[in-house]
């Protein structure tokens, strides 16, 4: 096995011109565990097709430069999307993004006739089909039989804004988007209520605590079990939420759980002392409607872009610093032989068999069922107790971790909190156990 894994390129194609050729953007060092490759290509060379794609692929850019400090493009003069070599990586995600401007398809350059011959017998490959705002009747007219019963992804404002889902069907990040909204019901009840519509509308699993708490359950616990499950809290700074005991303590539980924050400042809006200006948006004028004391459309679509911005970045540095931490303290134990997978599983050869793989999956937030079943993708054998997950929030109350620590026994695969890193590494350096529990 190799050291410590490394971060891998993202090949990233868009259209140069309107003769048909593109560009090769190669992106890296990132902090994924696998390569991709994403074609950005238009339905056709009419000019808003082209210029819609290029917004795009520039969106995906900025999201990468915002992902990394180090990170560098270099362009490459390859012959675009049928011929690249990301074809050739076998650990690669192949995600065609198809950007439709409501006319007719032209596949000029070939790429989707390539997608649609190997999506029913390769999963590497993924089409998601990207339009204007409305557009979704006639880019579904317009797409070919085998990809009509494909979910379109209708952006807001620009095409910038389908970067989350570009990035999520390359698995680069998470596809579930959490968020939690706290708030002062006083006073932020009716812009909670605005946000909890835009960002469950956009796809967000939203939590909103008159929404989202039974009747008869514990406040405490079920707020504190929501959050860390959640990756970024959206913290609601109106007058009178100084007074709020319940927003001071959830803003607390996220930053002791280094979570993603977001504040958003209302008129007159009482800051949270706690909170750095670089975490805060100011709502300007255009944002905010103070004769009915309401957000507007242009507020309401600021906030969520600005959300899912956050939320991307967020996912991928947790499980990045989750990732290394627990590689750093392998190194540090003398555990050189490990590396990370692309399912996002770090697989070591532990002391005590050098013959045996353990395999320990990462994530940037409470482990859930999809960590489970990733699990029977790991090199690590079933049945062993040689496989585990690793996520914040393990030690939690609740139903869900109950449950969690139900399956975990059921299935033979450890289930431990972040804190647990040394603990880990220890079980895996030491020479008398034979068990990772």
């Amino acid at each position: 096995m190799n050291s410590t894994g490394t971060h891998d390129q993202v090949i990233v194609h868009w259209p140069h011109d309107a003769l048909g050729s593109f560009r090769c953007d190669n992106w890296g060092p990132l902090p994924f565990a696998h390569p991709a490759m994403i074609s950005v290509v238009p339905t056709s060379t009419s000019v808003r097709a082209i210029t819609y794609a290029q917004q795009l692929a520039s969106g995906l850019g900025g999201a990468f430069l915002r992902m990394s400090s180090s990170v560098q493009r270099v362009v490459c003069n390859g012959p675009g999307p049928l011929g690249c070599r990301g074809h050739q990586q076998s650990a690669s995600s192949c995600v065609l993004a198809l950007v439709g401007d409501g006319g007719p398809l032209n596949d000029y350059s070939g790429a989707l006739a390539h997608w649609i011959s190997l999506l029913a017998h390769d999963p590497r490959y993924r089409v998601v089909p990207i339009c204007p705002p409305s557009g979704r009747s006639s880019m579904l007219g317009a797409l070919p039989s085998g990809l009509q019963d494909r979910k379109i992804l209708e952006w807001t404002r620009s095409p910038v804004d389908a970067v989350p889902g570009v990035l999520g069907a390359a698995d680069l990040i998470s596809r579930d988007y959490r968020v939690f909204i706290s708030y002062r019901q006083e006073d932020g009840q009716n812009h909670a209520d605005d946000l909890f519509a835009a960002l469950a509308y956009a796809g967000f699993d939203v939590f909103l605590d008159r929404v989202r708490i039974d009747a008869g359950a514990h406040i405490p616990d079920r707020i504190r079990e929501e959050l860390v499950h959640k990756a970024i809290v959206l913290v609601l700074e109106t007058p009178l939420v100084g007074k709020s005991a319940w927003v001071a303590q959830e803003v607390a539980i996220a930053a002791s759980s280094r979570l993603g924050i977001l504040a958003v400042q209302f008129p007159g809006g009482t800051r949270i002392a706690s909170l750095s200006s670089r975490r805060r948006y100011v709502l300007k004028p255009i944002d905010y409607d103070r004769s009915i004391d309401r957000l507007t459309k242009v507020g309401i679509e600021e906030i969520y872009r600005r959300v899912a911005d956050l939320h991307r970045f967020w996912l991928v540095r947790r499980r990045y610093q989750i990732q290394r931490a627990l590689s750093n303290t392998l190194l540090h134990r003398g555990l050189t032989n490990h590396r990370i997978t692309a399912n996002s599983c770090l697989d070591v050869v532990p002391s005590w068999n050098p013959r045996t793989t353990c395999s320990i999956r990462t994530s940037p937030r409470m482990a859930d069922l999809e960590d489970f079943r990733d699990l029977d993708y790991s090199t690590a054998l079933p049945d062993r107790w040689h496989r585990a997950v690793l996520a914040p929030g393990t030690l939690a109350a609740g139903e869900r971790q109950v449950n969690m620590r139900w399956l975990s026994d059921r299935l033979k695969a450890g289930l431990f909190d972040e804190t647990d890193i040394k603990r880990v590494s220890d079980l895996l350096a030491d020479t008398t156990t034979t068990e990772l529990k």
